[in-house]
């Protein structure tokens, strides 16, 4: 009976480590632009970040941007390439995106988001670049900065 408290804890003690070791939490400055498929609800963003993760690509599907000065952002992904060779993925499950300044005349529009994801989150700003073009204004370029932090 003895031996197998000893090995029972020892067991325990063993499996403690082991589980504390395979959590990693990277939290990381990421910039990008943004590339198509593009609409008025879906957003896909690619781009590059300091530290352990190389690149980076999160999808977000919210409400159309002219809907109200804050919409919900409804689904999603974000993937993570590490250094290492390793990739991370997360589904998007909830978050918003909020008019931070619509840009008077033809400047540029500044948007704040902030998602949600199932293992961490999110928070950036978004910025639509648009220029005169022929009497119209157009977005001819969408950046987004921030900071994630994911658990794997």
């Amino acid at each position: 009976m003895r031996r197998l408290v000893v090995l029972a804890a020892s067991v325990a003690a063993l499996a403690l480590p082991a589980d504390a070791a395979a959590t990693s939490t990277y939290d990381v400055r990421v910039v990008g632009a943004e590339v198509p498929p593009i609409t008025s609800s879906l957003g896909t963003f690619v781009g590059a970040s300091e530290g352990p993760v190389g690149a980076w690509r999160i999808q977000i599907v919210h409400q159309p941007l002219r809907t109200g000065p804050t919409v919900s952002i409804t689904g999603g992904s974000l993937w993570l390439a590490l250094r290492t060779g390793a990739t991370l993925r997360s589904a998007v499950v909830g978050g918003s995106v909020s008019v931070e300044s619509r840009g008077a005349g033809c400047a540029n529009q500044v948007y704040g988001v902030r998602v949600a994801l199932a293992n961490g989150s999110f928070a950036g700003t978004l910025t639509h670049r648009r220029a005169s073009l022929l009497g119209h204004c157009v977005i001819y370029a969408a950046t987004i900065t921030g900071r994630a932090t994911l658990t794997a």
